[in-house]
């Protein structure tokens, strides 16, 4: 490894004059090289020349202004670094354009900070694909399954003569009418996000969005999950101000906006009329009684 490093060293150097590399950053951009590869299997030389090919190809970028003489990251990426991002041709090339906006962020006449590319690939790597909802399948899958595996558990026990206070504490808890509701609630909110949000068959344990396993569909999966995270937020504060619950009770000087007893205006553990009620107009009432309370209570 140390034979390795000294070509890279000499490489470094090399590049380093043709593109004006802080010479600081040499040796810690190449350690960082030969950490990663011990992580992902891939030899360090290729990355780091790999690295050198994104600083080389959009130039324009990386060495169009001058170096700073240290960090300064107190602030989110600029307006210049994300429109750089944004003038992406495909997916391929924002992954790109990402990895050397990370590279340029943590680089100075002082040396280039490994720790700092890594967090930033990371937070806004996961920033960028927060509306995506294929965790949020995730989640709900395991979720349905531990709840159908309690009830489970809990009716096999209430067969016994004498079941235990715990067991018939929790089998009434489980028939309660507004726990029932909010557990058949999980099935059309984990329907919505596999069939409306793209999730339908996808894992996804990266949560990167420069990383995602799904490459070109990423983007369609961030908008489709962005909708239907909308449509399902309003489902739920409708639920939440509509029906009741044993659990919760709204303070006197907000009972305006709860309308316990009203008819009902969607079904909340139907998947088909949550859909319909996108199309007729129900759903859009309830934005705009939320867009009000929202109003009122603003500051």
């Amino acid at each position: 490894m140390k034979k390795q490093g000294s070509c890279y060293l000499i490489e470094a150097a090399e590049v380093s004059v043709e593109t004006k590399i802080p010479k600081a950053a040499i040796k810690p951009l190449v350690e960082y090289c030969q950490k990663l590869s011990g992580e992902i299997g891939k030899p360090a030389t290729h990355i780091f020349k790999e690295f050198l090919e994104l600083m080389r190809k959009y130039a324009d970028y990386f060495f169009g202004r001058p170096w700073p003489e240290k960090l300064d990251k107190r602030f989110d990426p600029s307006n210049a670094d994300s429109s750089f991002i944004k003038s992406s041709k495909n997916y391929n090339e924002e992954c790109e354009r990402f990895t050397v906006v990370c590279l340029r962020r943590n680089m100075s006449l002082e040396g280039f900070d490994a720790d700092g590319f890594n967090e930033d690939f990371g937070f806004y790597g996961k920033k960028a694909c927060w509306d995506c909802v294929v965790p949020d399948a995730m989640w709900l899958r395991e979720e349905i399954k531990r709840i159908e595996e309690a009830i489970t558990k809990i009716e096999e026990g209430m067969k016994a003569q004498e079941p235990s206070y715990v067991i018939s504490s929790m089998y009434a808890m489980y028939r309660r009418p507004d726990v029932v509701r909010r557990n058949k609630m999980n099935y059309v909110e984990l329907r919505l996000y596999e069939e409306e949000g793209g999730a339908e068959g996808k894992v996804c344990e990266v949560r990167n969005k420069y990383r995602c396993p799904y490459g070109e569909e990423t983007n369609e999966l961030i908008e489709c999950g962005r909708i239907a995270k909308f449509v399902w937020r309003q489902i739920e504060w409708y639920d939440l101000h509509w029906n009741t619950s044993e659990t919760f009770r709204p303070a006197a000087s907000e009972i305006k906006w709860y309308h316990y007893g009203e008819p009902s205006i969607i079904d909340v553990t139907s998947y088909e009329d949550v859909l319909k009620a996108v199309e007729d107009g129900r759903l859009e009432r309830i934005i705009e009684e939320r867009v009000k309370y929202e109003k009122e209570h603003k500051g």
